[in-house]
């Protein structure tokens, strides 16, 4: 038989996510139930329906550097490093509006899907709704360097022109943003740290980059070693 939530229980369960009793008014609490599997399954690592990518939770809260740490932390005595290559699609209102919202699914499907292709062994992560993270993790055996934004780019324009249609304009075919990060962690404790580190850096990356605070590739060193910095680092 199937297991019935008593009234407390389907309440606090449509209070944690209120906007199903518009979205869903019929079932709200099944709706409110679906939204609790979904982001279980996206922490355990479960890509997104829409583009294939990993979501925010696998790396924040999921165990998707897990294997990252276990394999290099003892390694590599320079500290943990991870590159990355962040890709933000600019325009996607556009391009929903001119070609209508399958083929801007599309276009992000193959956002990931050229990222993948371009860096085998990377883990690509949705960080934001049309911006991807292709994380240079170091079982990859890939690393950053200045010289890949451009090379990106243009192969993204490549590959997502596949989707559209045929007489598309080079003037419709979306742009993208190319970031770059090479970020360092001295010392980890733990595996469980270096997933949130990691998406803080990735939003700081994108923001400057975005912003034109910064151009070309960042690099970040975090020392989690407790030590405090002498006089002479201060300043």
């Amino acid at each position: 038989m199937p297991y019935a939530l008593d009234d407390d229980t389907a309440t606090a369960l449509i209070a944690l996510n209120p906007w199903v009793l518009s979205r869903s008014p019929q079932a709200p609490v099944q709706a409110a139930v679906e939204v609790l599997v979904q982001a279980e399954q996206a922490r355990r690592g479960q890509p997104d329906a829409k583009t294939g990518a990993f979501q925010v939770p696998a790396l924040t809260q999921g165990s998707l550097l897990k294997e990252e740490y276990d394999l290099s932390t003892h390694a590599h005595h320079d500290g943990w490093r991870v590159g990355a290559v962040i890709a933000d699609v600019q325009g996607m209102i556009n391009v929903n509006a001119r070609f209508g919202f399958p083929t801007g699914d599309a276009v992000l499907r193959a956002t990931v899907e050229s990222l993948s292709a371009q860096y085998p062994g990377a883990k690509v992560v949705r960080i934001h709704a049309d911006a991807f993270a292709a994380l240079l993790v170091p079982t990859s055996q890939l690393t950053v360097s200045e010289h890949l934004a451009a090379p990106t780019r243009e192969r993204l324009g490549q590959d997502v022109r596949r989707v559209l249609p045929p007489s598309t304009l080079d003037a419709d075919v979306p742009a993208w943003t190319v970031s770059l990060l090479e970020l360092t962690v001295d010392a980890p404790s733990h595996w469980q740290v270096l997933g949130t580190l990691l998406w803080a850096e990735l939003e700081r990356t994108h923001v400057m980059e975005r912003t034109g605070r910064a151009q070309g590739l960042q690099r970040r060193r975090i020392r989690l070693d407790g030590a405090i910095p002498g006089p002479a680092t201060l300043y």
